[in-house]
C-alpha cells in the first residue's frame, strides 16, 4: 500500500497558481462529475466510459480501492481542475505495470499541471515499486503523445485500428512506457 501520508499537498503551476493535489473521496463525486462536464466533447469521445453520466462517477466512488486505482485530484480551491489516475495489479503478470490516465480542465491545459499530475503519478508508481508505467493514448490527441514524450515515456506500440470513440469510429492506439528507476537492469527472461 502507498504511504498517502504526503496529501493533501500543495503544488505550483509555473503561472504561480497555487493548487492542491489529494486522493479523491467518496464525497468528491458532484465536483468530479461537474470537472468531466467541463471537457470538450472531442476528449470524450475517447473515454474508457461515458461521464456525462452521474452514476458512473458515482460507481467509481463507491468502489474506490486505492490498492487498484489511485485518483489523485487537482483542486483549486474546491473545484476540480485535474484528475491522474494510476491503475495497478495486485497479482499477476502485470503487477509491476502501472497504467497512468491524466485529463486536465480546458482552462489549466498548458500551465504544466499535467505535467505536474504526471510527476505525482511516477512519484506513486515509486512507492508501489512498480517497474514501468504505461499510458496508453488515441494517435490523433498528439498534444498528449508529445507531452508523454516530454516526460521520458517512450513508444512502444502503435496498433492500428485498435480502439474505437463513441460514436464508433476506428484510432490507432499508441501505447508508451516509462522505464521506472525500481526496475531492475538485470531482469532474466
Amino acid at each position: 500500500m502507498i504511504d498517502l501520508d504526503r496529501y493533501p499537498r500543495e503544488i505550483a503551476l509555473r503561472s504561480g497558481v497555487m493548487l492542491v493535489f489529494r486522493p479523491m473521496t467518496r464525497d468528491d463525486v458532484d465536483r468530479l462529475w461537474i470537472f468531466f462536464q467541463q471537457v470538450p466533447p472531442e476528449d470524450k469521445m475517447f473515454f474508457r466510459q461515458d461521464v456525462s453520466r452521474r452514476e458512473v462517477v458515482q460507481h467509481w466512488a463507491d468502489t474506490l480501492d486505492y490498492g487498484l486505482v489511485l485518483p489523485i485530484l487537482a483542486l483549486d480551491g474546491v473545484r476540480v481542475v485535474g484528475d491522474a489516475t494510476l491503475h495497478r495489479q495486485r497479482t499477476g503478470w502485470k503487477q509491476r505495470v502501472g497504467v497512468v490516465r491524466v485529463q486536465i480542465a480546458p482552462d489549466f491545459r498548458h500551465l504544466g499541471l499535467g505535467t505536474a499530475m504526471v510527476r505525482e503519478l511516477r512519484h506513486l508508481g515509486e512507492k508501489s515499486a512498480l517497474h514501468h508505467l504505461m499510458a496508453e493514448v488515441i494517435e490523433e490527441q498528439s498534444a498528449a503523445v508529445r507531452a508523454f514524450e516530454k516526460m521520458g515515456f517512450v513508444r512502444a506500440a502503435t496498433y492500428r485500428n485498435f480502439v474505437n470513440d463513441q460514436k464508433g469510429g476506428l484510432h490507432n492506439l499508441v501505447v508508451l512506457l516509462y522505464r521506472m528507476s525500481t526496475a531492475s537492469d538485470d531482469l532474466h527472461y
